[in-house]
């Protein structure tokens, strides 16, 4: 599905002139601290499901529930897997919503956000003892089904809300904020709880639960304080509303569809863009997966003081504006350059404590823990804060290459990838602890299991992350080339010839795209298709 902006109208021009604190030249609404706080809290769920399920689930599966690791971890990786088919079916929705009552009158996007966060109190079945693996299966594919009819169209809003650069980045770091606020405060409420009610069944219950409710509020806050492109805005062609369609037609549109999203990756950028996210997030994800283990195996220590060193996390959070200030100067590649080298020294470092321990003071060794722990999660955090500060102008370089607005069938691709990635990373998690005779029941682990639980966490997850770092060397999206790519297409909406690009820009829209810039900005009857010539 597509979507081409319409210029702006004589009206919203006016509205700019009048109050030009609150609207852009084009008419377009200012993006505020505000707004960017009210879409933020989003990823308060998005941010805090990761470190709700993966700090505790598996902990809470394998010792409260009779379960497995390799079980625990099916469970988590092919639930989610399976639960990829509503990526790719959520955002095709989310972008012709428009074209019924319900859309229109709910929101195209947010409509998804408004009927999504009532399901996810059936995610709570995942934190009850007692029951059989199969239970807990469908509670988690419930789960991992709801996340993603939130988060895809909810992941399109900073496109539907604004065009400009500085706007985007307010609504991506006070998003990115959230999301590393909350991935903190889980494991302090969960350090909290396991202090005070003891490490049971039933605190874990109340964990999952608890946190769980604070989800609902926070998703039908976003509902409630953003907004989205309006109809009149878009192509009428994706908001147009006549007879029922054929099945046969059905079925066309279904395969329009497919096409679309394998378009998608013709994109340079998105290819990159996606090789990187996918990697990084899936290695670094492997490492928080297996920290508690980690923590528990081959420090000795306890899953109260592995909640503790996760909620250091927060200390991080007035550098939130630093972050975005840093993408603004570094650039992509460069801020993840950066976010890598912090990264793997990080893990390195945790092996060198595990071989510490004993060798120098407790006190000392618990303190340079703490210390490096809380280094390690500020570059951790900014694995998941670059690429969300990218995307936002990923569907640019696609329109330029389209004449069409693809943000959910963007948005789906990547979650689509993102989800089938995460579940091979779980599974791959489950297979290999098994194989090496890991066994969560059991107070002491042998000296193979151990290794092996070791070579999980540290090696091969700084093999991932290196190979990810590679490939950010080679993305070149950054303030200025986006700039430079907005203004080509602000030309050729004019009435610009193609003929007449500059060299320079050529230059940057051809490493945008990938493809030659006479494919670019094709004719209007091409364009319809919104597949890359």
């Amino acid at each position: 599905m597509t979507t081409a902006i319409q210029p702006a109208q004589p009206e919203q021009v006016e509205l700019a002139q009048k109050d030009p604190k609150k609207y852009l030249p084009n008419g377009a609404r200012r993006i505020t601290i505000w707004n960017g706080l009210g879409f933020g809290v989003g990823d308060v769920f998005g941010g805090g499901s990761g470190a709700l399920t993966g700090t505790y689930l598996s902990l809470f599966l394998t010792s409260f529930a009779g379960l497995s690791i390799a079980q625990a971890q099916s469970i988590q990786g092919v639930a989610t897997m399976l639960s990829a088919v509503t990526a790719i079916i959520i955002g095709g929705l989310s972008d012709s919503m428009y074209k019924f009552k319900i859309g229109r009158k709910l929101g195209r996007r947010r409509m998804f956000i408004l009927l999504g966060a009532p399901l996810l109190v059936l995610g709570m079945g995942m934190w009850l003892p007692g029951f059989s693996y199969w239970f807990y299966f469908a509670s988690f594919f419930c789960w991992t089904v709801t996340l993603q009819i939130i988060m895809i169209p909810y992941a399109t809003l900073p496109s539907e809300m604004t065009t400009d650069f500085n706007g985007r980045t307010i609504l991506s770091t006070t998003r990115m904020f959230m999301s590393g606020l909350a991935g903190s405060l889980v494991p302090i409420v969960g350090a909290a709880l396991l202090n005070t009610l003891g490490n049971h069944a039933g605190t874990y219950t109340v964990i999952g639960v608890g946190i769980i409710t604070v989800f609902i509020l926070c998703v039908l806050c976003v509902y409630f304080t953003t907004w989205e492109r309006k109809p009149e805005e878009l192509d009428p062609e994706d908001v147009a509303t006549g007879e029922k369609k054929t099945m046969r037609e059905h079925l066309s549109t279904i395969g329009h569809v497919m096409l679309s999203y394998l378009s998608t990756l013709r994109v340079r950028a998105f290819r990159q863009h996606m090789a990187i996210y996918l990697i990084a997030l899936t290695f670094v994800e492997m490492f928080m997966n297996v920290f508690m283990f980690f923590t528990i195996y081959a420090w000795n220590e306890t899953a109260a003081f592995a909640s503790l060193l996760l909620s250091l996390g927060v200390i991080w959070m007035p550098a939130a504006p630093l972050q975005g200030w840093l993408f603004s100067k570094l650039g992509a590649n460069g801020l993840y350059s950066v976010t890598f080298a912090g990264t793997i020294l990080g893990i390195v470092s945790f092996y060198f404590l595990h071989l510490a321990q004993g060798t120098i003071p407790d006190h000392t060794w618990v303190i340079v823990t703490m210390v490096v722990f809380a280094l390690f999660l500020f570059f951790k955090g900014l694995i998941y804060f670059v690429p969300w500060q990218v995307f936002p102008f990923i569907p640019d370089v696609d329109e330029i290459m389209t004449r069409h607005r693809r943000e959910g069938v963007f948005s789906s691709m990547m979650r689509f990838l993102r989800v089938l990635t995460q579940g091979l990373g779980a599974m791959f998690i489950g297979f290999f602890l098994q194989n090496v005779g890991f066994n969560a029941t059991k107070k002491q682990q042998t000296p193979e299991a151990l290794n092996g639980l070791i070579t999980l966490s540290v090696w091969i997850v700084i093999a991932g992350l290196a190979v990810a770092w590679a490939i950010s060397l080679t993305l070149r999206l950054n303030k200025k080339t986006h700039a430079v790519l907005i203004g080509e297409i602000d030309r050729l909406k004019a009435g610009g010839s193609k003929a007449d690009v500059k060299p320079e820009v050529r230059k940057v829209v051809e490493n945008l795209t990938g493809i030659k810039y006479d494919k670019c900005w094709p004719d209007e009857p091409a364009a319809k298709t919104a597949t890359v010539q």
